[in-house]
């Protein structure tokens, strides 16, 4: 039974290599800098990372507050996450999120992101440094709902407000996600509308939010133990982007996981990860390899908690 489902995993696997590169490098094209606040396009969850990003149609729980959030109809009880992203030198990524599920079909929920980009030293046209540049981040707080219409169907909103802090030059924006979400007996499929609002307003200039459309579908080819995902996002600035992924688990208590993505940021690679659920909590980690975008030998590090209410 073993080698049974070793030898279905790298059948999918290289099929959903294969797919990805020969659907990604026909359509994938960057903003070309007709966009701000790119942290938006970072992704919040270790598990997600670990099936390439592919989790519009996945998210059933608190990364719903990012992905999708019609996912949320699906979070029960009371959940929390916490997210640590870190890269080379001192940029850092953290994102915390909460949700509160008021009845059978009506879900609450809030979270906040921030990513930090350390010690930022300044130099005048003389190349004499000139200390500190003043303070440089970005940061979104979200407020969303999700709603079951049906035992298969949900619809979701949010609603969001961005900063970004350039040497001390801020700008912000407001911004709205939607979300459907469809569960079938052994499949997902999930579409949402991100980031969609207003333009980021600095002193003397004005930009686009990272708007963008994702469609994605999750299923179980071989019975529970095995999911597959795919998405493709058309980014309203920019290119289109393919995910895909595959998730193993073992009793439904620890995971293996593995994706493949070729992004709008022209960034293409694999991503490995593992979980593991230990009472309440869950803990995801993912590694990304050396590639030519964002993924630059990173670490992503999740941790979950389910409580009653």
């Amino acid at each position: 039974m073993v080698k049974k489902n070793l030898r279905r995993i790298m059948v999918i696997w290289i099929a959903l290599m294969a797919f990805s590169a020969l659907v990604g490098r026909t359509s994938i094209a960057n903003d070309h800098g007709n966009a701000s606040a790119d942290f938006l396009n970072i992704g919040v969850s270790a598990r997600a990372a670990g099936i390439g990003g592919a989790y519009s149609a996945v998210a059933g729980d608190v990364s719903a507050l990012y992905y999708n959030p019609a996912g949320l109809a699906w979070s029960e009880g009371v959940q929390l996450s916490f997210s640590h992203f870190a890269w080379l030198q001192d940029i850092n990524y953290d994102f915390f999120g909460v949700t509160y599920q008021i009845n059978e079909k009506v879900t609450f929920g809030g979270s906040a992101q921030y990513l930090g980009y350390g010690k930022i030293e300044g130099y005048d046209s003389n190349d004499n440094p000139t200390g500190e540049v003043g303070s440089t981040f970005d940061a979104a707080g979200t407020i969303s709902m999700g709603y079951k219409v049906t035992d298969g169907i949900s619809f979701g909103v949010s609603g969001k407000y961005v900063m970004v802090s350039l040497a001390g030059i801020q700008g912000t924006a407001l911004a709205a996600d939607f979300g459907f979400r469809y569960v079938g007996r052994n499949y997902m499929v999930g579409l949402s509308a991100n980031n969609w609002g207003n333009k980021i307003e600095f002193e003397d200039a004005q930009n686009n939010l990272p708007a963008s459309i994702r469609g994605g579908l999750a299923f179980n080819p071989f019975g529970s133990e095995i999911m597959t995902a795919f998405e493709i996002e058309k980014q309203v600035y920019g290119g289109t982007s393919f995910k895909s992924g595959l998730e193993y688990n073992f009793g439904e208590r620890y995971f293996a996981r593995s994706g493949y993505a070729l992004s709008n940021d022209n960034s293409q690679g694999l991503s490995l990860g593992v979980g593991a659920i230990i009472g309440p909590s869950q803990i995801d980690y993912t590694y990304s390899p050396v590639s030519n975008g964002l993924n630059d030998n990173l670490h992503r590090f999740t941790i979950s908690f389910k409580l009653d209410k």
